[in-house]
C-alpha cells in the first residue's frame, strides 16, 4: 500500500521494503482512488445549541498542548478542525472521536475509492463527507501541494516513516505529529488513540473508546479459554522461490492484537529479534531452521490464494509442527488483513466477528486458508 496504503503493515511483505520513506506496499495492486471533496470536522455527541455552547469551553481548557515525538515536539494551540491523516490507523481514531478528516491515505484492503468499510460507516454515522485521498509520487514522495490545498490545522502521521526533512516541510503547512519514537511504530492502538485524543482535545472520549475496545478483547479471551497461553508465530505465506519465512516482531500491531485475545507470542522470536536491524518490524528464518520456532499456532497473511497453496505444498514448511498438525490460519481477505494488521478502535470491533472464528479453528487443528464465513 502506499504510505497511505502503506505496508501496513497491513500487509507488507517482510522481504520487501518501501521505495524510500513513502512506498506503496509491495506486491499489492490498488484500484485508482477517486478524489472526493474534503470536509471540515463533524462532531458527534451532544446536539443543538447546548452542544455548540459547550464545545468552545471544553476546547479552551485542553489547549495549547505540546506533544513530544521523534523529531522534537509539536504545539497545538487550538482545537483542530481540519485534519490530514497520513498513514494507517490515525484516520480511524480521528473519525471515532467525532471529526471527519479532510485528507487521508488510500487504505490497503479498502474499496475502489480507498476507504475501509469501518471508516466509511463512521463517516456516514457522523453525517460527513468522505475525505480527499492523498496522492504520492512514483517513488512514494509526498504531494505537499495537495496537503497545502486542504488547509489543514493538524497533520497526523503517527504510523509513518516521515523523515526529518518531510517533517519540516509538513510543519510549515500545519502542526505535524510524526511517529513518536521510531518509524512505522505508532505505539499500541491504545497509545495512538490517547495521543490523537490529546491532539484533538478529546482525552475523555479517547479513554472511553479504549475502555470499550479493551473490554471487547478481554471478552474474546474470556469466551475462548483455549487461546490462553497458546503460543503463536505471525508471518507471511511463502511465494515461489522463498527460502525463509518472514515473521513479525512482538511490537508489530498484528502481533499485539493476538496477545490481547489471550495468545502468547512464541519466545523463539527473541533470537530472531537480535538479528533485526534498524526499524524493521519483522525478521526471517530459513526454512531449514523453521523447526527451531516453537509455536502452537501459525497465523499469517497472504497476497494471493496461490501463495497459500504454494506454502502448503512446500516440503520443509509442511514439516513444521503447526503446519503439519493444521494449526494455522491464513488471512487472504485484504480488508480483514488491514483490520488486523493496523488495528484501531474502529477496525477491531469490525474484525473480531470474522477473525475469532478463524483463530478458533486454527487452535482446533482445522487449518484455515481464507476469511471466516
Amino acid at each position: 500500500m502506499s504510505p497511505s496504503t502503506a505496508e501496513p503493515q497491513a500487509a507488507p511483505t517482510p522481504a520487501r521494503r518501501r521505495r524510500g520513506a513513502w512506498t506503496r506496499i509491495a506486491g499489492l495492486a490498488f484500484a485508482a482512488a477517486l478524489v472526493l471533496t474534503g470536509c471540515g470536522s463533524t462532531e458527534s455527541g451532544g446536539s443543538g445549541a447546548d452542544a455548540k455552547k459547550a464545545e468552545p469551553a471544553a476546547a479552551a481548557k485542553d489547549f495549547p498542548v505540546t506533544i513530544k515525538h521523534a523529531h522534537g515536539s509539536t504545539e497545538i494551540t487550538a482545537k483542530p478542525k481540519r485534519v490530514v491523516a497520513v498513514s494507517w490507523m490515525s484516520l480511524d481514531v480521528v473519525a471515532a472521536l467525532g471529526t471527519v478528516p479532510v485528507g487521508v491515505d488510500e487504505q490497503w484492503g479498502g474499496d475502489k475509492q480507498g476507504y475501509t468499510p469501518w471508516f466509511r460507516a463512521q463517516v456516514d454515522k457522523l453525517g460527513g463527507t468522505l475525505p480527499e485521498v492523498l496522492k504520492y509520487g512514483d517513488a512514494g514522495e509526498i504531494d505537499f501541494e495537495q496537503i497545502l490545498s486542504l488547509e489543514p490545522d493538524l497533520i497526523l502521521g503517527l504510523y509513518s516513516g516521515i523523515s526529518d526533512v518531510d517533517y519540516k516541510r509538513l510543519s510549515e503547512i500545519a502542526p505535524t505529529l510524526p511517529y513518536l519514537e521510531k518509524p512505522w511504530d505508532g505505539g499500541t492502538w491504545q497509545e495512538m488513540t490517547r495521543t490523537v485524543g490529546t491532539a484533538l482535545g478529546k482525552k475523555e472520549k479517547a479513554e472511553a473508546l479504549v475502555t470499550d475496545v479493551e473490554g471487547r478483547l478481554a471478552g474474546v479471551a474470556r469466551d475462548n479459554p483455549e487461546f490462553k497461553e497458546k503460543t503463536f508465530a505471525y508471518g507471511v505465506a511463502l511465494t515461489p522461490g522463498s527460502t525463509e519465512v518472514g515473521l513479525y516482531m512482538d511490537y508489530d500491531p498484528r502481533v499485539r492484537l493476538l496477545t490481547e485475545m489471550g495468545f502468547s507470542n512464541t519466545p523463539s522470536m527473541e533470537a530472531i529479534g537480535k538479528t533485526v536491524k534498524g526499524s524493521n518490524w519483522y525478521g526471517g528464518i530459513s526454512l531449514e531452521k523453521l523447526d527451531t520456532i516453537d509455536a502452537d499456532v501459525f497465523v499469517a497473511w497472504a497476497n494471493t490464494p496461490a501463495d497459500v497453496k504454494h506454502s502448503l505444498k512446500d516440503d520443509l514448511f509442511t514439516r513444521w509442527e503447526p503446519i503439519e498438525q493444521k494449526r494455522y490460519a491464513f488471512v487472504q481477505d485484504a480488508t480483514l488483513g488491514m483490520a488486523t494488521s493496523g488495528p484501531s478502535v474502529l477496525s477491531i470491533p469490525w474484525a473480531l466477528e470474522r477473525y475469532v472464528p478463524m483463530l478458533k479453528d486454527a487452535v482446533a487443528g482445522k487449518g484455515v486458508t481464507g476469511a471466516a464465513k
